[in-house]
C-alpha cells in the first residue's frame, strides 16, 4: 500500500490485482480502521463512524438509506474485529415494542454487504470469497470469472434490475442459494395494470409503502408484484415470503400467482411455522381448552348469564397483540383481578402441556425470535423480500414479527390504507403506515390513486368524508367509472330515537318497490346498532338474516341495565338475581358484601334498606346511597316510557360511565362497546315504549 498526501487530503493506492472500487452504479463503499487513511475512490463520500457508542439502530438507519439509494460510505471502523456478536434477549416480548431491532445485527450487514472491508490494508470484496466456495474464480476485469468464462460483478446493494454495465451482474442472494445467475435488465412491467399500479409493481429497491385506497386494485397489485419478483426478476422463491391477513386473502393470492404455500402465508401461519420449528411437537388447541387451563389458574365466581372468564381471554390478546405489560392491563380493567400473576403461569401451562393458542401462535414466534438467534437468521433468509397485505391493520406485535424477520434488508412491500384501520381495539394503530419511513429506511412511497369500484358520486362522498381523519395520509382519490348517478349517496340525519323507525320505513319502501330482499343490506359499526333496526323490521314482518344472537342482549351492560328495568316494573318483588346483578354495575363496592347477604329470592326495597342493618361506616352509606338509586328508577318508570328509565339509568344512577370504564378497559372491541349497547336499547325503547 503506498499513501500519498495531496491538498491536505490522505489518499490510498493498493498495488493489488482487484477492480477497485467496480463500478460507480453498484455504490460500494469501504470500511476502514478509525485514524487510518480513506482510500482515494472515496475521499468524498459521506463518513460514519462505528465505535462502541454508535454501535445503535440510529447508525443502521444512516447506513440502511445510504445502502438503498446505492450512495457509497465510508465506515471508519473503531471495533474490534468480533465487537458485533450474535445478539438474543431475554426481555418478554411484552416489555419490548414494534421498533426494537438487534443492532448489532443490522450494522454486520450494512457495512460488509456492499463494501469493501479494507481494515487490514488489502481490501476484500467478501462476495468474491463466496462466490470462490461455489465455483467462481475472483479476479478479471470484474468481480469473479465463472466456470464458462463469463465475468461478472457481484452486487451487494439491494436487489434490483441494473442497465449500462460492461459484465453481468449476480446478486449475492443469488450466491447465497449458491447460483451464479445474473440479475435481469430493467423491463416494462406489464400484467394489464394502470400507470399507478405498474409503477408501483415497478419499485426498484429497498422497502416501499403502497397506499391503495377501497377499490383501488390492492389485492391485483400486490399479485403482480409477486409475480414480477418471481418470475420476470428472476428472485429465487425461497427469498420471499407474501403475508395476507386472513386465511381467504392468503388463497385468494396463491390462486392469482400460482406462489407456493410456502411463500403466502397468513401473520398466523408464519407465526406457527417459526414457534413450530422453535418447539416442534406442538398442537394448536381451541377456545374450549383454554377456558379449561384458565380455570384452573383463576377463581371467579360463577353468575347466571355471564361469562366470567371472557375477560380474562381479552387481557390475554391485550397483553400479546398489543405489547402492554400483564400488570397495567390487570391495572387498567376491572374485570380481571390477578391477571399480572397469571399471564406467565397461563403460558407455562401450555407449553408443558404440548399445546398453544391462537394468540400464542405471534407471541410465541415473537419470543423464539428473540431468543434463538440461529432460528432468527433462518427465517430471515426466508423473507429477504417481505410483501404484507392490509399493512394499516398490524398490531405491534404483527409489526415486531414481521421487522425481526425481515431483517436487516429491511426489504417490505408493505400494501394498505390508513384511512381503513378496523382493529384499532387490538393495537392497530395508521401510524404504522402514515410513519412507515420510520420502521423501514429509505423507503419509497407509491399510490394508487384511481377507485374502480363505485360512481363518482360515491368516490366524492367518501374522499370528503375521510378528509376530516385526524391522522392520515393525504391522498388523491378519483373515480374511473363515468356513470354519475346523483342518487348514488343520500346521506340523511335522523334523531337517535327515531332511525331504527326511520331505516325500517327505508327498507319496507324498497320492498314495496319491488326490489328483492337479497339486494338490501343494512350496514352498521358494530353489531349491537343491528337491534332497533332489527326490532323495527320484526315488527314490519320483514325477515332478516343477521349475526345478532341472544348473546347480544347478556354482555355485562345489557345484563345490569335489563335487571334495573324489572326492578323498575315491579319495585315490590325484586328477584335476588336482579338484586345482586345490580348492585354490580354501576359499581360500588359491595358485590361481595352482597352476595354474603342473606337476601330472600323476591325483596320490596324496604327488604333491600333492612339488609343494611349488618353494615356499617362506608358500606353502609354506599348500600343505602344504592337504596336511593332504586327508589329513584322505581319513580321513572312509567307504563308508557321505557326510554324515561334507561335515561334515569344512564344519566343518573351512573350506567354510563360504567360502560365507558368498561369501554376503556377492554381488549377486544370486534363486538360492540358496552356504550354502544346502552344506545342500542335506548332506540329500541323508541320502537317499544311500554316496560
Amino acid at each position: 500500500m503506498r499513501c500519498t498526501c495531496e491538498g491536505g487530503v490522505t489518499r490510498t493506492s493498493y498495488p493489488v490485482p482487484v477492480t477497485f472500487p467496480g463500478p460507480a452504479l453498484l455504490g460500494r463503499g469501504v470500511v476502514v480502521r478509525a485514524g487510518s487513511p480513506i482510500p482515494a475512490p472515496w475521499v468524498d463520500v459521506p463518513v460514519v463512524t462505528l465505535d462502541a457508542n454508535t454501535v445503535t439502530n440510529e447508525t443502521a438507519d444512516r447506513l440502511h438509506e445510504l445502502w438503498v439509494r446505492r450512495e457509497p460510505v465510508v465506515v471508519e471502523w473503531g471495533l474490534d474485529d468480533d465487537a458485533l456478536p450474535a445478539e438474543v434477549t431475554d426481555e418478554p416480548p411484552w416489555a419490548l415494542n414494534a421498533r426494537f431491532m438487534f443492532p448489532a445485527e443490522r450494522l454486520r450487514f450494512l457495512c460488509f454487504s456492499n463494501n469493501y472491508d479494507a481494515r487490514d490494508g488489502d481490501p476484500k470484496w467478501w462476495w468474491s470469497v463466496k462466490a470462490a466456495a461455489i465455483g467462481a474464480d475472483p479476479g478479471g476485469s470484474a468481480d469473479v470469472t465463472l466456470p464458462d468464462g463469463g465475468e461478472v460483478w457481484i452486487d451487494g446493494g439491494p436487489r434490483q434490475p441494473l442497465d449500462g454495465l460492461e459484465h453481468p451482474v449476480v446478486h449475492g442472494e443469488t450466491v447465497d442459494a449458491g447460483h451464479t445467475t445474473s440479475v435481469g435488465r430493467p423491463m416494462t412491467v406489464n400484467h394489464d395494470l394502470a400507470p399507478d399500479q405498474a409503477a408501483a409493481v415497478d419499485h426498484q429497491a429497498g422497502a416501499a409503502r403502497i397506499i391503495a385506497p377501497a377499490g383501488s386494485g390492492k389485492t391485483r397489485t400486490l399479485a403482480a408484484r409477486l409475480r414480477h419478483l418471481l418470475d420476470d426478476r428472476g428472485v429465487e422463491d425461497q427469498y420471499v415470503t407474501a403475508v395476507a391477513y386472513n386465511a381467504r386473502a392468503a388463497a385468494e393470492l396463491r390462486e392469482r400467482t400460482g406462489a407456493p404455500r410456502r411463500v403466502v402465508r397468513t401473520i398466523h401461519s408464519l407465526g406457527w411455522a417459526i414457534l413450530g420449528e422453535h418447539r416442534p411437537g406442538l398442537d394448536l388447541i381451541g377456545e374450549r381448552d383454554v377456558r379449561g387451563v384458565l380455570g384452573r389458574l383463576v377463581r371467579v365466581p360463577k353468575r347466571a348469564n355471564a361469562d366470567p372468564l371472557g375477560p380474562y381471554i381479552e387481557a390475554l390478546d391485550q397483553v400479546r397483540a398489543g405489547l402492554v405489560d400483564p400488570e397495567q392491563v390487570e391495572a387498567d380493567r376491572d374485570d380481571v383481578p390477578g391477571f399480572g400473576d397469571v399471564f406467565e403461569r397461563y403460558r407455562s401451562r401450555l407449553y408443558r402441556s404440548g399445546g398453544v393458542d391462537h394468540g400464542e401462535q405471534v407471541y410465541g414466534a415473537i419470543e423464539a425470535l428473540l431468543r434463538d438467534e440461529p432460528l432468527r437468521r433462518r427465517w430471515q433468509f426466508r423473507c429477504r423480500h417481505l410483501l404484507v397485505d392490509e399493512f394499516q391493520d398490524l398490531t405491534p406485535a404483527y409489526l415486531l414479527l414481521l421487522r425481526l424477520v425481515a431483517s436487516p434488508q429491511l426489504q417490505v412491500f408493505g400494501v394498505g390504507d390508513d384511512d381503513q384501520v378496523i382493529y384499532g381495539y387490538a393495537g392497530a394503530d395508521p401510524g404504522f403506515l402514515i410513519d412507515f419511513d420510520s420502521y423501514f429506511p429509505g423507503a419509497a412511497h407509491h399510490a394508487l390513486e384511481t377507485n374502480y369500484r363505485c360512481p363518482p358520486a360515491l368516490v366524492d362522498g367518501a374522499r370528503t368524508l375521510l378528509g376530516y381523519n385526524r391522522r392520515r395520509i393525504d391522498k388523491t382519490i378519483h373515480a374511473d367509472r363515468t356513470d354519475r348517478d346523483a342518487d348514488a349517496v343520500v346521506v340523511r340525519s335522523e334523531p337517535g330515537g327515531s332511525l331504527a323507525a326511520v331505516a325500517g320505513g327505508i327498507v319496507e319502501g324498497w320492498i314495496g318497490e319491488g326490489v328483492a330482499l337479497s339486494d338490501i343490506a343494512v350496514l352498521a359499526r358494530v353489531n349491537s346498532s343491528l337491534i332497533p333496526i332489527k326490532a323495527a323490521l320484526v315488527e314490519a314482518g320483514v325477515p332478516t338474516s343477521d349475526l345478532l344472537s341472544a348473546d347480544s342482549v347478556r354482555r355485562t351492560t345489557m345484563r345490569a341495565l335489563f335487571a334495573w328495568m324489572r326492578i323498575a316494573t315491579d319495585p315490590d318483588a325484586i328477584d335476588r338475581g336482579d338484586l345482586l346483578e345490580a348492585v354490580r354495575r354501576p359499581s360500588r363496592g359491595l358485590n361481595t358484601v352482597a352476595r354474603e347477604m342473606r337476601i330472600k329470592k323476591t325483596s320490596t326495597i324496604d327488604d333491600v334498606v333492612a339488609l343494611g342493618n349488618v353494615l356499617d361506616g362506608k358500606q353502609l352509606q354506599r348500600w343505602l346511597s344504592f337504596c336511593d338509586d332504586l327508589r329513584l328508577v322505581a319513580k321513572a318508570a312509567k307504563p308508557g316510557d321505557a326510554r324515561n328509565v334507561i335515561r334515569t339509568l344512564v344519566n343518573d344512577v351512573g350506567l354510563a360511565s360504567s360502560a365507558r370504564n368498561l369501554d376503556a378497559g377492554r381488549g377486544n372491541a370486534s363486538r360492540s362497546g358496552h356504550v354502544d349497547d346502552l344506545v342500542a336499547v335506548e332506540r329500541a325503547a323508541a320502537l317499544h315504549p311500554s316496560l
